[in-house]
């Protein structure tokens, strides 16, 4: 059975007691989201305890800027995850690979091409202080199966590349491939055209890190939130690293 939406106020689930928040409701009338109406402290520890009640709950957590508050987190009107399974993180990635003249080897052609899996976890106290980093921020839940079906679910558009609903479909394209590979979740989407990712396991030597930096730069126009970055610098700086930003023009 589809998870069902909270209605508008207060709302408890399992041991986690939300302040009151509504339900965004787009142009076509169609509830995509509950989001708290204040926004949260420690809202890091909160996503991790609704993370780990999704498999009963079938709603995905993710942090919402309190700047996008005013424009219902742009927001739009799901586009069924489902349209994700027809396009591959492979296709998206080899679309805009070409822009960047620093690319890190050819772009890639088939699944094998891409970056491998991190098979090593970051300790757990990382990840925990890596969700320490989080500012007070709305609370929202989506019916969605895994964290990178949210922006397609709720027809995120932020930025202008493909002003439209469907933009989650492709950027969940990618998310689902950094999720089966490095166990990097959606964690916040802005402020703006942002997203930010907790990830399990990253790469833990600059080999690694360099084939995955080209990734990100095809992907997204900034990374990290350190501003515009060759692959070399951008590698240096994926090292361990719990967190990854992305950032659209």
């Amino acid at each position: 059975m589809a998870a069902r939406l909270p209605e508008d106020g207060e709302f408890s689930l399992g041991p986690v007691r939300l302040p009151a928040g509504r339900r965004i409701i787009t142009e076509d009338e169609e509830p995509v989201a509950w989001v708290t109406e204040d926004p949260v402290a420690e809202p890091g520890r909160v996503w991790a305890a609704l993370r780990d009640l999704h498999t009963d709950s079938g709603l995905v957590p993710v942090l919402l800027d309190p700047e996008d508050n005013l424009a219902d987190f742009f927001f739009t009107g799901g586009v069924d995850p489902g349209e994700i399974d027809g396009l591959s993180a492979v296709e998206v990635l080899a679309d805009s690979w070409a822009v960047h003249d620093d690319a890190a080897g050819p772009p890639p052609g088939k699944e094998s091409d891409l970056a491998p899996a991190e098979g090593a976890a970051l300790p757990v106290a990382t990840l925990t202080a890596a969700l320490g980093w989080f500012q007070a921020a709305h609370i929202g839940l989506v019916p969605a199966a895994r964290p990178a079906d949210v922006p397609a679910a709720v027809g995120w558009v932020a930025f202008s590349d493909l002003m439209d609903h469907r933009n989650g479909v492709w950027i969940g394209s990618v998310l689902r491939s950094f999720e089966r590979r490095f166990g990097a979740r959606l964690v916040q989407i802005g402020p703006g055209a942002a997203i930010r990712l907790l990830v399990e396991r990253p790469p833990h030597t600059l080999k690694a890190a360099r084939r995955i930096a080209a990734e990100h730069r095809a992907f997204a126009d900034e990374y990290l939130g350190l501003g515009p970055m060759d692959v070399e610098q951008l590698a240096a700086a994926l090292v361990d690293t719990p967190g990854w930003t992305f950032w659209w023009d």
